[in-house]
């Protein structure tokens, strides 16, 4: 499995529409998860990843290999060279058992057992058989449309683009990502910060890797430690390992 977001790097699952009531049996059903979206984020100490909230407070103490944003009130977690899904009080509601794994949406979320991947359910059950491939082709952030420019590539460098074609950030980035949260990521003379829509900078670029904002923060890495910061390119989290 990746590093970070599996989302980091800018994969997400291709849609496939199914019919999945017809694939499911029994009468137990998925346990209502409100419309209340818990916002955590995870971080690292001391080699183990647990959660903190918006202010910064850990909220779920350091204690997987790896561990994920939560969505739909489930997050990703490694234990060992498994993977399972915590829910907002740390409980591991789907055992550690896949060799791979992604993020609920819609109810559901794919893994991969013995060679297989299948959709399960928010209680850990196989909802959709095998059958369908993942593949890579973000184009929302968490799931959801924002309205955004377009890169632009001219040459080896990046700008951005609007609906009509034109040409309203100059091309100048070694790398450059789309609009999150009213900022983009770039890369500039190898190091990354943020951009605002009219091309002034909001974060002076000087981490070694940064993330889309999500919530309000953003992940970023620097000298191999993680940690959050907020629009202001404040840390919410020191950088840790």
């Amino acid at each position: 499995m990746t590093l970070l977001y599996r989302t980091a790097c800018a994969a997400t699952l291709a849609v496939v529409t199914l019919g999945f009531s017809s694939c499911q049996s029994g009468t137990d059903s998925a346990p209502d998860l409100g419309t209340t979206e818990t916002v955590f984020f995870p971080v690292v100490q001391a080699g183990m990843w647990g959660f903190i909230d918006v202010s910064g407070q850990v909220v779920i103490q350091p204690r997987f290999e790896r561990a994920w944003p939560f969505s739909e009130e489930r997050a990703l977690v490694q234990s060992g060279d498994r993977y399972g899904f915590i829910d907002p009080t740390g409980a591991l509601v789907i055992p550690a058992e896949f060799t791979d794994a992604w993020f609920f949406s819609g109810g559901l979320a794919p893994v991969e057992k013995d060679g297989q991947w299948v959709y399960i359910d928010a209680t850990g059950r196989t909802a959709v058989e095998p059958a369908f491939r993942i593949e890579a082709s973000f184009l929302e952030q968490n799931g959801k449309p924002e309205p955004r420019l377009g890169r632009t590539r001219v040459g080896d460098v990046y700008g951005y683009s609007n609906p009509s074609g034109d040409v309203v950030i100059e091309p100048q980035y070694n790398q450059a990502w789309n609009f999150v949260e009213g900022m983009a990521r770039v890369r500039v003379d190898g190091r990354w910060g943020f951009i605002r829509p009219d091309g002034s900078i909001a974060i002076e670029p000087r981490f070694d890797v940064a993330w889309d904002f999500s919530h309000g923060l953003a992940l970023v890495e620097i000298d191999g430690k993680y940690g959050y910061i907020n629009p202001s390119g404040e840390y919410v989290w020191a950088p840790t390992s």
